[in-house]
């Protein structure tokens, strides 16, 4: 039972900060955002069965690192692209992370964090 409240507040999560991202007009959106959440959860909820978390999150967060590096674009001269995209999924991967060890309170924390970033900062740029 436990999982599926993780499971619920990670739908909630994905959708909130995907919305943004949509509104926003950026790459990826609410599906995106909640399968990276949703893959990072199984896998490690999967680790947690297993009782090789720490092994198994390490290699989530290497897999998403290679995601986001597919993200990120070099444009002409010195333009980069997506990195903040590229960076919020590795954000994504931890907080699905946290929610599949039953954190959902900093699972939480973070996912507020995250939006206060994402909103508030643009403001100020890169």
């Amino acid at each position: 039972m436990k999982v599926l409240i993780d499971v619920v507040v990670l739908l909630i999560i994905g959708f909130i900060i995907g919305d943004e991202r949509q509104k926003e007009g950026k790459v990826i959106g609410v599906r995106t955002t909640t399968l990276v959440l949703l893959g990072s959860f199984i896998f490690s909820y999967i680790a947690v069965l297993i009782g090789d978390a720490p092994r198994m999150i390490t290699g989530v967060a290497g897999a998403i690192g290679f995601i986001g590096s597919g993200i990120v674009w070099k444009g002409e001269g010195m333009t980069i692209g997506n990195l903040t995209t590229a960076v919020l999924i590795l954000v994504l991967a931890g907080i699905g992370c946290l929610l599949a060890l039953s954190y959902i309170v900093e699972a939480t924390a973070f996912s507020i964090v995250t939006m206060l970033v994402l909103h508030f900062y643009k403001k100020v740029g890169h």
